[in-house]
């Protein structure tokens, strides 16, 4: 049984094809998951099993890093022998974690260049990778998901959603200056797509920039 955060009004989980997993940072070495994103992904792989796996659907696996986040030595995908990156990023990790658990590979899509929570959702929106447009489960920690459904979801995503609850491990909550930066990122974003990635892109980088000024060391 899985634990429901409702999104879009009368969806329930028996419509649902497709699976987002957001990024929730990396670990110390820059090669894996923080505990809540592996927990993001386990959970994942249970929705994939018991609910999306039947109707043909994908598992979108999204994230890069923070930009604070410089941990990792040169690492350079095997499908984009062009690009290179600062340790793998957390799409790639979810990747190989859901390859471990047996998931197939040829339903897992990997979004690796987004920094935040709100380029999560619009670049896996945007560049295609669910590939139609069925509804769509967003896997995170029950406070991220507050965030995710309420302010964000509904200003990137073109279809119909709801979250499915992770387990967490932290006990702190998120703060409000949270929800004002994400709704600062995703007010009036360009109808284009590019254009609104970029522009969602360039005030993303600028909270982060704000963040690590104040000291924090977190903001997803």
């Amino acid at each position: 049984m899985f634990d429901i955060a409702p999104g879009t009004t009368g969806l329930t989980i028996e419509d649902i094809a497709h699976i987002l997993i957001p990024g929730r940072g990396r670990s110390v070495d820059g090669i894996g998951l923080s505990p809540d994103g592996l927990l993001r992904v386990q959970v994942a792989r249970e929705l994939y099993e018991q609910v999306t796996g039947p109707r043909q659907g994908r598992i979108v696996c999204s994230g890069y890093k923070s930009p604070v986040d410089l941990k990792g030595l040169p690492w350079t995908p095997p499908d984009s022998p062009g690009e290179r990156f600062c340790g793998m990023p957390e799409a790639d990790i979810m990747k190989a974690e859901l390859l471990a658990l047996d998931v197939p590979e040829d339903v897992i899509r990997v979004e690796r260049h987004s920094i935040d929570t709100v380029t999560n959702f619009l670049r896996s929106e945007t560049e295609g990778h669910f590939g139609d447009d069925r509804p769509v489960a967003i896997v995170a920690q029950v406070d991220h998901l507050h965030r995710m459904l309420s302010v964000i979801a509904p200003r990137t995503l073109r279809r119909p959603y709801l979250g499915v609850v992770a387990p967490g491990t932290e006990t702190k909550r998120e703060g409000g200056l949270v929800g004002l930066a994400s709704r600062a990122i995703v007010t009036a974003l360009p109808n284009d797509a590019s254009r609104a990635v970029a522009v969602a892109t360039r005030r993303a980088s600028g909270v982060w920039r704000t963040v690590r000024a104040l000291g924090m060391r977190e903001y997803h």
